[in-house]
C-alpha cells in the first residue's frame, strides 16, 4: 500500500531532469504585436518542448526608462521551461509612442492586449518599478488571467491582491544589478511553493 512514494520518487527525478534541462540559457527572440496604441516590440524565448508542457508562461514588465531587454538574464534562464514575454511598454524601447505620457491603466490595457493577441489564458507576471505597478494593475482588471506575481519596488496595489505575491526587493534596479542565478532561484522557490 505505499505505491505512492514510488510515484513520489519518480516525479522527483523527473522534477530534477526538467530543473537540469532548464538551467540551460535559451536564445530570446524579437517579435512585434499590435496593441491599441500602435505596435509593441517584445523579446520571447520558448522551451525546447515548444511550450506543450509547460509551466504558466512568463510576462516581464520594466521599470521606468527601461525596456524589456531589462530582463534578458533572467529571461534566457527561465525561458528554458517556460514561455517568456518581455514587452517593451508603450513608449519606451521599440514600442510605439502614444501620444502624452501614459497613466498605469493605459499601460495596463496594451499588456492585456499582449494577452489577447497571443492568447494566453493564465501568466505570472515579473514586474519592476513602474512595472510593478501594471502587474497589481493586470492582477485586479484581469485575476482570472494573472496567476502570481513577482514585483520589485515601492508601488503598492491600490486594492487587495488575491493572487499569491513575491516582492524581490524595493530597489528595482538592486534586482537588475543582481546575479540573474541568484534571482531566478528566488523567483523558482516562490514559483515551486505557490
Amino acid at each position: 500500500m505505499h505505491h505512492d512514494n514510488g510515484t513520489a520518487t519518480n516525479g522527483a527525478g523527473m522534477a530534477t531532469k526538467k530543473r537540469q534541462a532548464a538551467s540551460a540559457p535559451v536564445r530570446l527572440r524579437r517579435m512585434y504585436i499590435d496593441c491599441r496604441y500602435g505596435q509593441l516590440h517584445l523579446a520571447t524565448a520558448y522551451p525546447s518542448s515548444g511550450g506543450f508542457d509547460e509551466a504558466s508562461p512568463i510576462v516581464f514588465l520594466h521599470a521606468e526608462d527601461g525596456s524589456g531587454a531589462d530582463f534578458n538574464r533572467c529571461a534566457a534562464i527561465l525561458g528554458a521551461d517556460r514561455s517568456i514575454y518581455a514587452p517593451d511598454l508603450p513608449g519606451s524601447g521599440g514600442s510605439d509612442s502614444p501620444k502624452g505620457r501614459m497613466a498605469v491603466a493605459g499601460l495596463a490595457l496594451a499588456i492585456a492586449d499582449l494577452f489577447d493577441q497571443l492568447r494566453l489564458r493564465r501568466v505570472d507576471l515579473i514586474g519592476c518599478g513602474r512595472g510593478a505597478a501594471v502587474a497589481y494593475e493586470l492582477a485586479t482588471t484581469r485575476p482570472r488571467e494573472v496567476r502570481r506575481l513577482v514585483v520589485a519596488g515601492t508601488q503598492q496595489p491600490s486594492t487587495a491582491i488575491i493572487q499569491p505575491m513575491l516582492q524581490l526587493s524595493p530597489d528595482p534596479g538592486r534586482v537588475l544589478e543582481e546575479p540573474a542565478d541568484a534571482i531566478v532561484q528566488e523567483i523558482r522557490a516562490f514559483f515551486d511553493r505557490v
